[in-house]
């Protein structure tokens, strides 16, 4: 029984050493936790002394006095019952009594090299004043924005070290490596995005991985191809990138196998965006959704969710802003508020008619075809096919703007069209066509029901 019991003591110290390590551990992790007790330490030795030096300075003087029991050459003293506690109490108070020292040490000798006192009052009115100069409240408040600054910052340094590593020993364990598009900077924002879910933000890596390796992001080259629908123009008034996106002309124009492709072209001007036109302290973009042209009837929303969806999941928090322009009013704004999370949502504005206010007060230069003055060759560029899709589209020509003709109106025009107009009714051809055999089938499907129920014996009369 004696070697059981001196066998299981050592056995449980060392369990409850570990046991300790794991929570000394697992409490050091959380550093910001330890910031705001130390910062409310502060604070309330802050209000010990400031009481104590209108009432009675020599509690203050007698705290910092006891300070000195927590250095090495007075430790000894804790083996004594009766200061074991104390020391132990100024051992938790020592650290922010010391900073508290030291901040309040220039203070003091200012205020009571500067400070006088009234004869005429009692004694209470000579103690020194709680009211500080302004040099002690610009030196008080600066070293303490200047400690909790560097306290913070230093927080944020070792809690992105610890998920940073936990990330990359889960990508090693799974045997995925991080490409280097995905750097330092968009970790943060895939991270911030999750909402410090650790869990959250490495599903999130993952499935972005995932989507690189098999998504085509389109070459310069290629997205000449869709610089009239989607583009890059200016920047707004915080610097940042400013992308027009001309959603009704793509509708009008764009038969539903090029649709999306459209998305793709989107997608990919907001990477070359991000790779190569935002700015450093502000790695954001603004959007412009010019909605002009657009049916209710013909609204793309499988488009829409899925370009929203991919530019959400892959692109976090890169949205700066996003303008919804020129929306006619039978087309309802709900269209657009459903297909965006709720942080996006908070960076949307839908604008009717009224829009040039409002993005001449965000945006420094306003597109020419949305109304503005700028006179740069994107601009020129759109101005001139602008002006050719309309003439296409009503079947004249720029010469017969320019000649007199008939002032017959119902006269007939007597140009041809060209392969805009071609694209156009054939489109109008296609959607007649997918109507007329709608309906038959559904002609047939009432005759089948019919001869179902005429078969079963529905139909015949009473004998």
């Amino acid at each position: 029984m004696a070697e059981k019991k001196a066998y299981r003591k050592p056995l449980i110290t060392s369990c409850s050493n570990r046991l300790g390590r794991r929570i000394q551990g697992g409490s050091g992790s959380s550093s910001l936790g330890h910031i705001a007790i130390f910062l409310l330490k502060v604070a309330a030795l802050e209000m010990v002394r400031r009481f104590s030096k209108s009432r009675c300075p020599h509690i203050w003087r007698g705290l910092r006095a006891l300070q000195i029991l927590c250095y090495p050459p007075f430790k000894w003293i804790q083996r004594w019952a009766p200061f074991k506690g104390l020391v132990k109490s100024m051992q938790v108070l020592s650290r922010p009594l010391l900073v508290l020292s030291i901040a309040t040490t220039f203070s003091d000798q200012l205020e009571y090299g500067n400070g006088t006192s009234d004869s005429s009052t009692d004694s209470h009115d000579s103690l020194p004043s709680l009211e500080l100069s302004p040099v002690q409240d610009d030196f008080l408040t600066s070293f303490f924005h200047a400690f909790c600054s560097q306290c913070l910052a230093d927080a944020k340094i070792l809690e992105s070290e610890n998920w940073s590593t936990k990330l990359n020993h889960e990508l090693e364990n799974q045997g995925i490596s991080l490409p280097e598009r995905i750097n330092d900077d968009e970790l943060h924002k895939f991270y911030a995005a999750s909402n410090n879910d650790f869990s959250c933000f490495l599903a999130s890596i993952k499935k972005t991985i995932q989507w690189r390796k098999t998504y085509r992001i389109l070459s310069e080259e290629e997205l000449l191809m869709w610089s009239k629908m989607v583009f890059w123009h200016g920047s707004d008034v915080m610097n940042r990138p400013c992308l027009i996106v001309r959603l009704g002309l793509a509708c009008n124009t764009l038969t539903s196998q090029d649709r999306p492709r459209f998305s793709q072209a989107v997608v990919s001007q907001v990477e070359y965006g991000v790779l190569y036109l935002v700015d450093a302290d502000n790695p954001e973009i603004t959007v412009v959704v010019d909605c002009e042209g657009l049916s209710p009837l013909r609204i793309p929303m499988q488009m829409m969710r899925s370009c929203s969806s991919l530019l959400q999941d892959h692109f976090p928090n890169r949205l700066g802003s996003l303008f919804v322009v020129r929306l006619p009013e039978d087309v309802d704004a709900q269209t657009f508020i459903e297909v965006l999370k709720p942080a996006t949502r908070n960076k949307l504005k839908i604008e009717g008619r009224m829009y040039q206010k409002v993005l001449s007060d965000n945006l420094f230069t306003l597109p020419l075809y949305l109304g503005g003055s700028c006179t740069c060759m994107k601009c020129s560029e759109l101005s001139n096919w602008d002006m050719l899709q309309h003439h296409a589209a009503t079947g004249t020509s720029i010469k017969d703007e320019d000649s007199d003709i008939s002032d017959d109106e119902d006269s007939p025009s007597l140009h041809a069209s060209n392969g805009s107009e071609f694209t156009s009714l054939f489109g109008d051809y296609e959607h007649m066509l997918r109507t007329v055999i709608i309906g038959f089938l559904i002609f047939w499907a009432v005759i089948a029901l019919c001869a179902s129920i005429y078969d079963s014996g529905g139909l015949y009369p009473p004998e």
